[in-house]
């Protein structure tokens, strides 16, 4: 038996012959680069959770007490019933995020809808609590979902990452101060009210970038085929 000779044989790539299936496969290989407009939808839906949450903030949860007769001690509970589901959730958005963007940023979206709705039209303690914590797994969601893209950004991240949380702190701002203004002028119902019609968008947002995603073809050379 000859041995092949040289130049005949496979050439072994040097980091062994399991990383290019790992590449093609993408279980153990870095995430993929995000386009930037991927992030407008799940960026959109997590500046209207932060916004819900400054909502409560000041005179509102005042409003909010005497309205429905509730104690004191309500209005603490549903800023903990929105925080505490929305801190863990973000990392499940962040996991998720990183390799189904769209599929989880999308139910985010949509939970905010009637997470707002219920929140406006709460008779009492029980369903005011309820949705706040409806609405925290959907921000904590989208959250995460947005930490994800930037982080996946590369390139584009040195101006992703003041924009966004600028636009965070402006939503949050906002959020208190429109909540004051519509609880002195309206109710405190209204804020929340405000919020779907943006809440709609985001959901429009996130499937249109979810779909031009998946129906875009890839600019890079077409995959090695697994043998």
């Amino acid at each position: 038996m000859t041995a092949p000779s040289p130049g005949t044989a496979d050439p072994v790539p040097p980091s062994g012959p399991r990383a290019s299936v790992i590449v093609v496969i993408g279980g153990d290989g870095p995430a993929p680069a995000r386009p930037a407009w991927l992030l407008i939808g799940p960026a959109l839906t997590a500046l209207l959770g932060v916004y819900l949450l400054a909502v409560t903030f000041g005179p509102a949860g005042t409003a909010m007490r005497m309205d429905m007769h509730l104690p004191a001690s309500v209005i603490p509970w549903s800023f903990v019933a929105y925080l505490l589901p929305a801190l863990l959730t973000v990392p499940v958005g962040y996991l998720l995020g990183r390799r189904w963007p769209t599929a989880t940023a999308l139910p985010a979206a949509i939970l905010l809808i009637p997470g707002s709705l219920l929140t406006t039209l709460a008779p009492g303690s029980g369903s005011l609590l309820f949705a706040r914590a409806l609405t925290g797994i959907a921000a904590g969601l989208a959250w995460g979902v947005t930490a994800a893209l930037v982080a996946q950004m590369r390139a584009q991240r040195a101006w992703a990452v003041p924009v966004v949380a600028g636009a965070a702190v402006l939503a949050l701002g906002f959020g208190a101060v429109l909540g004051a203004l519509m609880t002195r002028g309206l109710t405190w119902r209204t804020p929340f009210l405000l919020a779907v019609p943006l809440e709609v968008v985001a959901v429009l947002a996130t499937a249109v970038s979810g779909i031009v995603l998946l129906t875009r073809r890839p600019s890079g050379p077409p995959a090695a085929p697994l043998v």
